[in-house]
């Protein structure tokens, strides 16, 4: 476990049994699931473990909360977009599988197609999710300490980036390490923690009577170093996975459909 962002570091049962994966993926062959019949029951559970991610690092679930908090309305926000994030998931999932479906000599036999189409679907429901998984704790927990941040606002009107400090600390958080500007400032917009994958561990604290950075002394990254989809605030955007993300890139015939969540429910 890393003591710091209190994520367990081991391998969890698979969030679909064999048998669901061998039912998912015939739907796919014979045409039952496609990308304008998005299978819901694989949409939902990824989007309810998505969302347990989100009840965990923001330290409270959305039945416990007065609804007429910051909190409630945060968490409605968290996961209407958790939710919207598991449509786009599923409609790149099933477009990746169903290009498996042919080859030059035409439709492949099921057990072809299954015997490619596994390692997709295990890519994307135990090696994608994991991090996607890892990546709702950490940016709730973020959205959950933005409101804190918020209120105090007044007694602490400054911010300062914080890494761990490690070895592990990647050379583009260590330049941020120590940075000080104040709350309202655009830089929080933009390198408010989570900044990357991994999960990244860096923190703010707040603060009052700091030496401000001077902009000029921030540095610049490249999109290899911080991508775009982690250049946003969390807990001003209210959302946990930006619409720069490549799922959310879709076909230019399927936008409507992307528009009404792949007819898919939400919460």
């Amino acid at each position: 476990m890393c003591g710091f962002c209190d994520i367990v570091n081991v391998d969890e049962p698979p969030l679909f049994t064999d048998d669901e994966v061998e039912s998912y993926l015939y739907g796919i062959y014979i045409g039952l699931i496609t990308i304008d019949k998005l299978n819901v029951a694989s949409y939902t559970k990824v989007a309810e473990k998505l969302t347990s991610g989100v009840y965990k690092g923001f330290g409270k679930m959305l039945m416990s909360v007065d609804y007429t908090t910051p909190d409630y309305k945060m968490l409605v926000d968290l996961r209407e977009n958790v939710y919207i994030f598991s449509g786009a998931k599923e409609y790149q999932q099933v477009r990746h599988l169903s290009s498996l479906l042919t080859n030059e000599k035409g439709v492949k036999t099921f057990n072809e197609f299954k015997k490619e189409a596994l390692a997709v679907h295990k890519d994307y429901n135990v090696n994608y999710l994991r991090a996607e998984y890892e990546n709702a704790i950490v940016t709730s927990r973020s959205a959950s300490m933005w409101i804190d941040i918020e209120k105090d606002k007044g007694l602490y009107p400054q911010l300062q980036y914080q890494t761990v400090g490690d070895a592990r600390v990647r050379p583009e958080h260590a330049r941020l390490d120590g940075i000080i500007r104040p709350v309202g400032d655009v830089f929080w917009r933009e390198y408010f923690p989570p900044n990357g994958w991994g999960p990244c561990r860096c923190t703010v604290i707040q603060t009052v009577g700091g030496v401000e950075t001077p902009k000029e002394n921030i540095p610049k990254f490249t999109k290899k170093e911080v991508p775009d989809i982690f250049r946003f605030n969390a807990g001003i955007e209210r959302i946990v996975f930006s619409e720069k993300h490549p799922y959310f890139k879709v076909e230019p015939r399927d936008i409507d459909l992307a528009k009404r969540n792949f007819n898919l429910p939400k919460p």
